[in-house]
Formats: structure tokens, sequence, C-alpha cells
């Protein structure tokens, strides 16, 4: 990543614009971060029951704990490696800053990376709800 487009990136952060999309970003970049892969069963990103009780996701609990540590930011890695219709799935996430019943916290910052854009498309309500970092 370059230094201009990294710092663009810190910019957006550091005022609070969320989520953010950009091209290619590993999740190595950030030092607090939960990355989670767009291809993700919908089961895994949404929480399940145990019992009668309504239990968050595995990657929503390490979520928590991180952002216990100051801000951390959501990685969700390569949108536009799965189906349009299944990138919606995202759309709470990044529309509503929850999951399920479960509100990521203040200070979670979610960004969406994606690749070759000539090869796959994004769904046009993700793009929608994201400010898109480009070179």
């Amino acid at each position: 990543m370059n230094k201009d487009r990294f710092n663009l990136l810190e910019s957006y952060l550091q005022c609070g614009i969320s989520p953010l999309l950009i091209q290619n970003l590993p999740a190595t970049v950030f030092t607090n971060v939960v990355a989670i892969s767009a291809n993700i069963d919908r089961l895994e990103l949404n929480g399940h029951y145990e019992n009668v009780e309504f239990c968050p996701p595995t990657w929503y609990k390490e979520l928590i704990e991180k952002s216990k540590k100051g801000s951390v930011i959501l990685l969700i890695e390569n949108i536009n490696e799965i189906a349009l219709e299944e990138q919606t799935k995202f759309v709470e996430i990044l529309k509503y800053k929850k999951v399920s019943t479960f509100d990521l916290p203040t200070n979670c910052f979610p960004i969406v990376t994606y690749s070759d854009l000539n090869r796959h498309k994004i769904n046009e309500e993700i793009y929608s709800l994201c400010a898109h970092v480009q070179e």
C-alpha cells in the first residue's frame, strides 16, 4: 500500500468515516483487526442458538474482546469474490453496524476489501453503503 493511500485511509478512520471499500488491503496493515472472509457461511456470520439462547458468532466475540483495547477494524475480505446476491448478507453490518441482535462496538470500523473489479463486480447496495478509497 502506498503512503498516500495509507494516509487517506488513516484520516478516514480518524474522522470516523466508515464503512470503507478498498482494493487489496491485507489484514496485516492493522494492529487491532478481526478479519472475516466474504465467503463466510450465513450461519457463521449471524450467530446461532444454544438451547433457547441466541449466541453471537465467534468472530463477533473476538471483535468485542479487541474493542476493549481501543479502535478495532472489522475487515470483510474479498467481497467481490462471491456472487452479487450473496454480498447482500453484509448489508446489516455495513448499514446498521449490527449483526442479528448484536450491535457492533462504537469503536468498530468496518472495511470491505475487493480484488480486481474487471473480473468480478460489487453489489450496488453494498457499494452505496461504503466510502470508496481509490488509488
